[in-house]
């Protein structure tokens, strides 16, 4: 495959360097000043590709250091003929350089313009004192700069362009544009971080991963497997920039390849002060305050500097390095979590003994990370070398969440029960079942390996299996029968891994039964557990997630962004999975605003990366369903159908609860197809098993999207809802399904601002669009047309979304062009005189054109002529 490259991320500079070049800047070009390999080339070859396509004369010289030895090396192509006086052969340069047969303005590019050599440097010193020629100028940053062109920009003849690397969202643009689709968020983090938005460098990985295979396409998502193999030229061109290291200072640099960043305590105990100081000199290290602002931290000037260095190192000194490093780090103490898993990921790539009871801990700390490779990995080292029950915990939690279920199910298998007392053997019961539930997608089996246990349990052991019940009920559908056993639990009592499952379930299930006050408070417990615990800390996802669907439900929209976007901040440079989580559950939460444009690309990534990574927990499944929803109110038919049918092949039995909202989904694939007695009767249907479920704050969800739909029956439920069910979605559903019901316009447009003001605004602006129905039925032509701007200007803050209720409404107001500026000017408040003022009218010409809109509209006052075209 070959990657097209576009400039990306340099729209502003290249406004500024065109501008320059111009001369409408007032200076006679640009110096572009910036690092190796951040595109200052490319972007001068842009602007003299524009210039050209102007009909200017554009030249192109290119400095070297070899052509530096030479008078005149870069401007060779233009000496002509061979002389001994220098001043003739400047002449001459600058009169080829200049060349302007046809009239044309002359612009000069000049490539690496610090490598110049003296006369060289004079000529462009010319060239841009007489203006001669428009020059643009690149220069690296760092370098000595020959006095003439450092001139040029001290004495303002040239404006002067810092370019800096591009930013991580930027670098993420151009790899999209470059593969034609979206690397997985994981890969692209981890390609940020290694290239920092060097394009030179970016662009080289990239082309040397496609070429070595290892970055590869599966279904509209890049995935980047294995580690970055540097290729030979990279190689080159980094050690050249890093020049030759003496062993003082490549121990410097090698320690902090393999074990940055450390306080500059922590390095001097390692390697040679003065090296440090000597390597910071030289560019090769960046020193900079920790978070806490207390003590000076050393890394590598570039993550490609470590990369380099450990490729090029044997493997036993990076060995004996992670080791020093593991030791200087134990040898400070302290009881940071983070710096005993980076002791232990040190040391178990070192020539250190094995320490059990360090990987153990350590093993706990990543999942507290949401580093699920590296704890199965410490856990899975630990157990080699018997570090005992609690590694064998800790890496079947990890490699369930791994979707690794098998593995996870023969790891608790394995673990010998003898001496257990009952609690334990209650706990290892639990973590097999809820394995069995979600890796392994078989409920039932988990079910009668709970009821086995419970037949022959001793009391002390109920209480962990009465937790299951909850978890096995709520994840069925039954929040009923899951919140009856939890109310006799002591969570205090209950190992931590076992609370936070338990409290996710509770959530799920209080939120379902429409008690979202109860489920706020039982997430604030489930925070604080996972806050406090490292081994239920993964948990902290599912919680939010379980947190946000309650809070949808309720029609706390607000709410329920907060706690998406909290955690997507938290998730944004976490490892695999929970970064795509975090996109995940905010992509959902905004779906449930209404937000269709900002929610699509976050759910087809979410799902998309889910797919790719193998996952079987049924979190693809989960987020699916938003996505097929996104989809049909977007308008594509197609893909939503598709859709539809990945859906019901993801279909996951441990997220049966969600089995409404996948039929609202459905409902929604109906509706795009314009078979909305279909959609209806499919809302109607949900309701029906949700209320038999006792799930009633999603039977309230599927009521208001069948009244959405035009369905008139719904009030009656709705309204007898809004008295048993927390929050303001069931008396907002109410008030629209009654006022639909009446076929009262005042009434819909009310329920309308109500719906808004929850936040819920694809229902906003529903029901202002069957307001616009409402009174066009009444022949109220001017409160229909207020409505039906009301609905437009929501349904635009939606991205445009396709709904029944709007494609009926959809009418275009009958004013011209002037009469819509008049009437707008009107709803600014503005009198006729101020209006023919403003638009050099007579008094008489304003008052007929009113005169005019009012007759189309039928509005009966100024105001609401005025709101006929904002909705308000």
């Amino acid at each position: 495959m070959v990657c097209a490259w576009p400039l990306t991320g340099r729209a502003d500079e290249l406004r500024l360097v065109e501008a320059a070049v111009s001369g409408t800047g007032g200076h006679g070009g640009v110096v572009v000043v910036g690092p190796a390999g951040v595109g200052k080339s490319r972007l001068a070859r842009e602007v003299l590709a524009s210039a050209a396509a102007k009909g200017c004369v554009v030249r192109w010289a290119v400095a070297t250091a070899s052509a530096r030895s030479l008078p005149l090396g870069a401007f060779t192509e233009w000496t002509g003929a061979p002389t001994t006086d220098p001043l003739q052969l400047v002449r001459g340069v600058i009169g080829a350089l200049t060349d302007r047969s046809n009239g044309a303005d002359v612009v000069v590019g000049v490539d690496d313009a610090h490598l110049l050599d003296d006369l060289s440097a004079f000529v462009l010193h010319q060239l841009v004192l007489r203006g001669a020629a428009k020059v643009i100028v690149t220069v690296r940053r760092g370098e000595p700069v020959p006095d003439a062109v450092q001139a040029l920009w001290k004495d303002e003849r040239l404006d002067r362009l810092e370019l800096h690397p591009l930013s991580q969202s930027e670098s993420t643009a151009l790899v999209r544009a470059a593969l034609g689709g979206t690397l997985d968020p994981s890969d692209m983090r981890r390609l940020w971080k290694l290239t920092r938005g060097n394009v030179l460098y970016l662009r080289n990985i990239v082309e040397q991963e496609l070429a070595g295979g290892r970055l590869t396409e599966c279904g509209g998502l890049w995935s980047w497997s294995g580690e970055p193999v540097s290729s030979p030229g990279l190689i080159e061109l980094i050690e050249s920039r890093m020049g030759v290291l003496p062993q003082p200072i490549a121990e410097v640099v090698d320690v902090l390849a393999v074990g940055e960043p450390l306080d500059t305590a922590v390095l001097a105990r390692i390697t040679d002060r003065d090296a440090v100081e000597e390597a910071d000199a030289r560019g090769l290290i960046a020193l900079e305050r920790s978070g806490t602002g207390t003590q000076l931290q050393a890394r590598v000037a570039h993550p490609l500097y470590g990369e380099v260095r450990r490729a090029r190192a044997a493997p036993s000194r990076m060995r004996r390095l992670r080791g020093e490093v593991a030791t200087a780090l134990a040898e400070i103490g302290g009881d940071d979590m983070r710096v005993t898993v980076r002791r232990a990921a040190l040391s178990l790539d070192s020539d250190l003994a094995v320490d059990p009871e360090l990987y153990t801990k350590a093993a706990n700390g990543a999942i507290w990370l949401a580093d699920l490779v590296l704890a199965e990995r410490l856990a899975a080292a630990a157990m080699t070398v018997g570090g005992g029950v609690e590694a064998s915990y800790i890496r079947a939690h990890a490699l369930s969440w791994l979707s690794r279920g098998e593995e996870a199910d023969a790891v608790l298998a394995g673990i010998p029960t003898a001496g257990f007392s009952a609690s334990e053997k209650s706990r290892l019961v639990f973590l097999r079942a809820i394995n069995l539930i979600w890796a392994l997608g078989r409920p039932s089996v988990a079910k009668a390996l709970i009821d086995d246990t419970v037949s022959i349990a001793s009391p002390n052991g109920l209480p962990v299996l009465a937790a299951f019940h909850t978890v096995y009920w709520a994840s069925g559908g039954r929040p009923v029968d899951a919140i009856e056993p939890v109310r006799r639990l002591k969570l205090t009592v209950l190992p931590d891994v076992v609370a936070a499952v338990t409290l996710w379930a509770t959530i799920v299930a209080l939120g379902d039964a429409g008690r979202a006050d109860d489920a706020e408070s039982t997430a604030e417990k489930g925070y604080a557990l996972v806050a406090r615990s490292f081994e239920a800390a993964q948990m902290r996802f599912v919680l939010v997630d379980a947190h946000v669907g309650a809070l949808l439900l309720a029609g706390r929209i607000a709410a329920a962004q907060d706690a998406a976007d909290r955690l997507q901040q938290l998730a944004i440079d976490l490892p695999g999975s929970a970064h795509i989580l975090g996109i995940a559950i905010a992509g959902r939460a905004v779906l449930g605003a209404g937000q269709i444009a900002t929610a699509l690309p976050l759910l087809d990534l979410a799902v998309l990366a889910l797919h790719a990574s193998g996952e079987t927990n049924g979190f693809g499944y989960r987020y699916q369903i938003g996505r097929t929803q996104a989809l049909a109110l977007s308008g594509d038919r197609i893909a939503a159908a598709q859709a539809l049918i990945e859906l019901d092949e993801l279909r996951h039995p441990g997220w049966a609860y969600l089995e409404p909202e996948r039929l609202l989904a459905v409902a929604w694939v109906s509706a795009t197809d314009g078979a909305v007695s279909e959609a209806t009767a499919m809302c109607r249907s949900a309701a029906e098993s949700a209320r038999a479920n006792g799930q009633l704050a999603r039977e309230v969800h599927c009521l208001q999207t069948a009244t959405q739909f035009g369905d008139r029956t719904t009030v009656a439920r709705l309204t007898h809802l809004a008295t048993m069910v927390d929050g303001p979605r069931a008396p907002a559903a109410a008030a629209f399904a009654s006022a639909l019901a009446a076929e009262d316009g005042a009434a819909l447009h009310a329920a309308s601002v109500q719906l808004e003001k929850m936040g819920d605004l694809l229902a906003a602006a529903d029901a202002a669009a069957l307001a616009a129905v409402a009174y066009r039925h009444h022949d109220l032509r001017g409160s229909a047309i207020t409505s039906t701007s009301r609905a437009n200007r929501i349904a635009r803050e939606c991205g445009g979304p396709t709904t029944p209720a709007m494609q009926e409404a959809l009418q275009p107001v009958p004013l011209t062009s002037r009469e819509r500026e008049i009437v707008s000017l009107v709803s600014l408040g503005l009198s006729n005189r101020d209006i023919a003022e403003r638009l050099t009218l007579s008094v008489r010409t304003v008052e007929g054109h009113l005169y005019r809109a009012t007759a189309k509209t039928g509005a009966r006052s100024r105001e609401e002529l005025g709101a006929t075209l904002h909705g308000d």
